[in-house]
């Protein structure tokens, strides 16, 4: 009995002491993940139209082109018309805003009316960049006198404009000649990638460059095909080809074979630049002007990538 009573107490000292030394229960704690907080890059945002109008602007129509600072759209030098410093500058209504140099930030397109005292309004259209948040004249072209501006706009890094010009026939009062021309940033300049013009019956001449395709990577010699709506004067129309920094790297003239005077027709022309080792990016235009004053009818163009 003596020896019963002696296990049981072994027993229960054993029990007593696995509860008092046992490991402790693990307890789980959620662990909650913490994110690095990402400061934003700065963000550059787009044009306004009130900058674009206190801004500082070279005027084009001038040879001097000085540079004016407009207030709320306008500049004037002096009261006095008859000045010979006589200078009244602005900002027509129709503004343009879009990404002109592929940066991601917001650019614009206006028009700039210049006056000097005499009935002439001289009105260029004008490429604002964004630099840093403010605009920056890029770029010019000289419209015409007196144009009446039908729209702007700008739409994949291209300025659009319809524009009514002045044709030769036209007198200074009154411009009838239906222009649509579409402009690009290329080295600092405005240069055309399209232009079409409209006849007196409402005919439109256009060139379209069906080979090579735009963007397109070519070897030299390339042969260059396309056609036009209406056939140029005496058939014949001018080719330049100009690098990435706007320099020409040729030019020539080509013929356009139509069934009838006036119609539609097509060409084809080889464009060799052997000898000139070169390479890159290439812009080809074809034009066809006026015989009357050399203005400007129409105009096809495509850029390519020389390998």
């Amino acid at each position: 009995m003596k020896k019963h009573w002696l296990a049981f107490l072994i027993l229960g000292l054993t029990v007593l002491a696995c509860g008092l030394f046992s490991p402790p229960e693990v307890v789980q704690i959620p662990v909650t993940q913490i994110v690095p907080t990402v400061l934003p890059t700065a963000v550059i945002s787009a044009l306004t139209p009130d900058q674009v109008k206190n801004a500082k602007y070279q005027l084009v129509s001038r040879d001097a082109q000085p540079i004016v600072q407009l207030v709320n759209g306008a500049y004037q030098s002096t009261t006095d018309v008859s000045s010979p410093d006589f200078m009244s500058i602005n900002l027509t209504q129709q503004m343009a805003f879009g990404d002109l140099n592929g940066d991601g930030a917001g650019d614009a397109a206006v028009l700039l009316a210049e006056n000097y005292g005499g009935s002439g309004v001289f009105v260029s259209l004008i490429a604002m960049l964004n630099q840093n948040g403010q605009p920056v004249q890029a770029a010019s072209d000289l419209i015409d006198d007196r144009p009446q501006i039908n729209s702007l706009s700008i739409k994949d890094g291209q300025i659009f404009l319809d524009a009514t010009i002045h044709g030769p026939n036209d007198p200074g009062c009154c411009a009838a000649q239906s222009t649509q021309r579409t402009y690009q940033l290329a080295a600092g300049k405005l240069v055309f990638t399209s232009f079409i013009s409209k006849t007196p019956d409402g005919g439109e001449r256009i060139i379209n460059i069906d080979s090579p395709t735009n963007d397109s990577t070519v070897s030299l010699p390339l042969n260059i095909k396309g056609h036009i709506t209406i056939a140029p004067f005496e058939n014949s129309l001018v080719y330049s080809a100009f690098d990435a920094n706007n320099n020409q790297v040729t030019s020539g003239s080509l013929l356009v074979k139509t069934d009838q005077p006036g119609g539609s027709g097509t060409f084809s022309f080889p464009l060799d630049l052997s000898g000139k080792n070169f390479s890159g990016a290439l812009r080809i235009q074809i034009e066809d002007t006026s015989p009357a004053d050399g203005s400007m009818l129409s105009l096809g163009s495509v850029m390519v990538n020389v390998k």
